[in-house]
């Protein structure tokens, strides 16, 4: 499927149909068996999207900052309080969590729901200036948000902390964009042990998204055209060339094959398993 602005975090919903946002529009869309559907507009810049228990989806909202291509941003008229928001079954949004801790803005990336049904988010915070004076970078945070819509600070962080995954072994994983790594979080009921470097990517390699499928883990490379494949400790498998250009944002697995959003391209794309 292409022509779909800048398509990230897709999510597998019980129908069948692959869920994924669009930044550059503001847009929740689904698609099914060659037909897209619209699920949503919303406001500033849906970044990553979850499937939660409750059957809404949950979305990381950076604000309404969009990457048109790889040298330009576009900022949504007006801009948003970063935040979690939440859009229902029957199409309604609402803003679920919007008063983060931490320097501003906050830049809510990508989430996941911990064993204990909280909401786990990256916010890398001020990332719209790395390329133009890294050095007015606030760094970044990872932030745990209950149904009391309660935000927390779980650890401060560097390099844009990006897409994240709950190992099967229990440890929480962060891929670190900027610094081509993902870091390793013992996760402690709630709270976050010593972080420790889990795997590191070559210089081209900037960790995105990321999903675990059994004993692999996928992780989307953005820009360097690539997801890399990845065993239980961190080792690299094989890798899935996406092509020049392609920057894949994010993916899921669903029906046997993975499936990736393409940002620049404004793709999405599957693979066999």
């Amino acid at each position: 499927m292409t022509g779909l602005g800048f398509p990230e975090g897709p999510v597998a919903l019980t129908d069948g149909s692959i869920a994924f946002v669009d930044l550059l529009h503001a847009k929740i869309r689904a698609y099914k068996e060659g037909e897209t559907r619209e699920l949503a507009t919303v406001s500033g810049a849906p970044n990553g999207m979850r499937l939660g228990s409750d059957g809404n989806l949950y979305i990381a909202n950076n604000g309404g900052i969009a990457p048109r291509s790889l040298e330009e941003l576009n900022f949504a008229e007006p801009l948003i309080t970063g935040c979690i928001q939440r859009l229902k079954t029957d199409g309604v949004w609402e803003v679920f969590a919007d008063v983060l801790p931490g320097k501003k803005p906050s830049r809510p990336n990508d989430l996941i729901f911990s064993p204990e049904g909280e909401i786990v988010f990256t916010d890398p915070q001020n990332w719209e200036v790395l390329g133009a004076d890294a050095d007015a970078y606030h760094g970044g945070q990872l932030l745990a948000v209950g149904a009391d819509a309660k935000v927390r600070q779980l650890a401060t962080m560097t390099g844009f902390p990006n897409g994240l995954v709950f190992h099967p072994d229990g440890s929480l994983l962060v891929g670190i964009t900027m610094e081509h790594r993902v870091l390793r979080f013992p996760w402690e009921g709630g709270r976050v042990g010593k972080v420790e470097e889990w795997c590191r990517l070559d210089d081209g390699f900037n960790p995105d998204g990321m999903v675990f499928h059994g004993d692999r883990l996928f992780l989307t490379g953005s820009t360097g055209d690539r997801v890399a494949i990845l065993d239980l400790d961190g080792r690299l498998v094989d890798t899935i060339d996406c092509g020049p250009g392609s920057d894949p944002t994010n993916c899921c697995v669903h029906a046997g094959r993975l499936w990736v959003t393409l940002g620049i391209p404004g793709q999405l794309v599957s693979y066999l398993l």
